[in-house]
């Protein structure tokens, strides 16, 4: 333990340094930068310039010091963000030469102790007291790479003096991540594959980092195949958003789990703007809203799916209907089509439906066959009215009407709207009634080809236009070459025409960012699967692979509680999906089915697959083709590993 001499002998040459750098300092801004010497000296930087403006490099990420008497005037805090941006921009470093986002400097206001005052995203605020608490923040970047890109910045601007005392010793080989890989040698590839690092939070392709602050005069859309990115720059636009605005922001998708992940992520990007995000499943944001509203519309899955159940028993089943598809898919016919359009139970409605384009439904349906359609619908909206209960629709359409009839009191700055693809025409009618066409407000993120529900639609038919707003992505930067390979060969990974811009949408292996990995298929019978998926745990045990990084991603439900009893017996600690929020506690294997593990990704990934039987008719191939796309998302939620165990019996 130091003495207080040695600390004070500390705190004298961290003064020494300071003079000898930039000469005499007022007394608070010594005080503040002999602090920040003293507490992060091996793994911090400090650059300063003038008496009161200053850097803090680390892995914590680049903070653009300001110590000031109170919070200066709204224009003046626009223009330090504006110079502090342009001292890193196009700043490229890092053996895969991947150039550092300079939207995520933060500018820092270092106030008296006693000064009331908050950060809010656009700014951080700390006092003389606290101002080191931002060496504890949760790194971004590794400390080799920090160490480079304060060295960097030393040589590019010499009017900021590095302060030696504060510079680290050379960094020993640190894992490198997502962005880095590809030229690294087979020794750093070893200690990535080991411990992946999430530079994607400083760092980005420069092509992937012109879209983070690209402007758009309306509604746009990033989409790309599986591991391009997508939702990582949808988060950073939620980021540079919420730096130079002050109104709310929302992330939602249908996923209900996968907010909570992308919030995670996104408080490690920006925590002083986490009080005005908010992240949440659509369906709550509706009955939330509703709720705040006066009207209550709570989702009852169950009661609303023996309402419909009780329908085709008596319109359904005696009809035509019963001959050309199963009671699911008639349930998705009124889900996906109908009401996720939100046409009425009324004679207009079948109007509309009677020439209504059917996207994605390979079933061609006459006008009278519709009409069996609708006596079904009328049969189901008449027993949920009787009953009081209301579906996901109701509650989407609710909120639409709702929010059409009096909008937000505080309209958000910026709603992203996450697996896009799987929405219905009413939800994305929804977000957009939330926005409008503000420029910059409104951002989609999709993938047609990993589409799970039925179904489809363009973005006209909301009344959105993207032309000119729409982006791909083709590089993957989460699969590893094997994996992709893999993944590319399955079924479910045929090229899909995107109808709103007619462009093909395609899985290309030559993509891959990341090399290596491990991918497997393996055909069993029910019976051996699960001594082969205990063969795969134990395997991944022995590779160095942590089970609470692996997942086992299942078609069905019943499937999934079948691994889970199985996994209870061997005594594996495993955790349902549903329960998963990507934090730092979650532990065991994470097993669910793959609506639940969309948008998420492992290290490791096995996924057992019941062969359906061949198709007999349209309706059933076109049930076929979603479980076939259910088997390439499974697939390429793997990182570095993936078996596939296809089980024929």
């Amino acid at each position: 333990m130091a003495s207080s001499n040695d600390h004070e002998f500390s705190r004298l040459r961290a003064e020494e340094a300071l003079v000898d750098s930039v000469g005499e300092l007022p007394g608070r801004v010594r005080g503040v930068y002999t602090a920040l010497l003293l507490a992060g000296r091996q793994r911090w930087r400090l650059l300063v310039r003038g008496r009161s403006d200053a850097l803090l490099i680390g892995p914590g990420g680049v903070f653009a010091l300001n110590v000031v008497e109170e919070l200066p005037s709204a224009e003046r805090i626009r223009r330090l963000r504006a110079r502090a941006e342009q001292l890193f921009t196009g700043v490229v470093i890092g053996p895969n030469r991947n150039e550092f986002i300079a939207q995520t400097v933060e500018v820092v206001f270092v106030l008296p102790p006693g000064v009331r005052a908050q950060g809010d995203g656009r700014f951080v605020v700390v006092t003389d007291a606290t101002v080191r608490a931002l060496l504890s923040r949760r790194s971004v970047m590794p400390a080799r790479l920090a160490g480079e890109l304060a060295a960097h910045t030393a040589r590019r601007h010499p009017d900021f003096r590095a302060i030696s005392q504060i510079e680290p010793p050379p960094a020993p080989a640190e894992t490198d991540g997502l962005l880095e890989v590809e030229s690294l040698h087979t020794d750093h590839l070893t200690a990535a594959l080991a411990k992946p690092f999430p530079t994607w939070l400083a760092f980005l392709d420069p092509a992937q980092l012109a879209l983070v602050t690209r402007h758009y005069n309306g509604p746009a859309r990033i989409m790309g195949p599986a591991g391009s990115g997508k939702t990582v720059l949808a988060l950073h636009r939620m980021a540079n958003r919420a730096r130079h605005s002050t109104g709310r922001l929302l992330f939602t998708t249908l996923v209900k789990n996968l907010p909570p992940c992308q919030e995670s992520a996104f408080a490690r990007l920006l925590p002083d703007a986490v009080g005005r995000a908010e992240f949440t499943n659509l369906h709550s944001w509706a009955q939330g809203f509703l709720a705040e509203r006066g009207i209550q519309r709570k989702m009852e899955l169950t009661r609303t799916d023996t309402a419909f159940n009780r329908a085709w028993a008596r319109v359904g089943r005696p009809s035509r209907l019963a001959e050309i598809g199963e009671r699911p898919y008639w349930r998705e016919e009124i889900d996906r089509v109908i009401k996720g359009r939100g046409l009425p139970a009324t004679a207009a409605g079948f109007a509309e439906y009677a020439e209504v384009d059917r996207r994605g439904r390979r079933v061609a349906l006459r006008t009278s066959q519709r009409r069996y359609v609708w006596d079904l619908y009328e049969a189901y909206e008449a027993i949920r009215t009787e009953r009081e209960c209301f579906d996901g629709n109701d509650v989407i359409t609710a909120a639409l009407d709702e929010l059409r009839a009096r909008p937000l009191d505080k309209p958000y700055a910026m709603v992203v709207v996450d697996e896009m693809q799987d929405m219905t025409v009413q939800s994305v009618r929804l977000v957009h009634a939330m926005t409008g066409d503000e420029p910059n407000s409104l951002l989609f993120v999709g993938d047609r080809q990993q589409q799970i529900y039925a179904g489809g639609w363009r973005f006209v038919d909301a009344e959105i236009t993207i032309v000119g707003r729409s982006e791909k992505l083709t590089k993957n930067y989460r699969n590893r070459h094997a994996i992709l390979k893999l993944a590319a060969t399955l079924p479910g990974a045929q090229p899909v025409d995107d109808p709103d811009t007619r462009d093909r949408q395609t899985l290309d292996v030559a993509d891959a960012a990341l090399p290596g990995g491990i991918a497997e298929q393996w055909t069993c019978t029910r019976a051996e699967l699960p001594d082969h998926i205990r063969r795969q745990l134990d395997r991944l045990v022995a590779e160095g692979i942590s089970l609470s990084d692996t997942a086992i991603i299942t078609i069905t439900n019943a499937e999934a509680d079948a691994v889970l009893r199985r996994l209870r017996r061997w005594g594996i600690a495993a955790q349902e999906l549903v329960d998963y929020r990507c934090a730092d506690t979650d532990s065991g294997v994470k097993v669910g089915t793959v609506y639940r593990a969309k948008g998420l990704d492992f290290r490791a990934v096995i996924h057992p697959f019941v062969e359906p039987p061949p198709p007999r008719t349209d309706a059933e191939r076109e049930r076929l083709d979603l479980i076939l796309r259910q088997q390439y998302v499974a697939v390429t939620r793997a990182r570095d590993f993936v078996w596939v165990g296809v089980v024929r019996d």
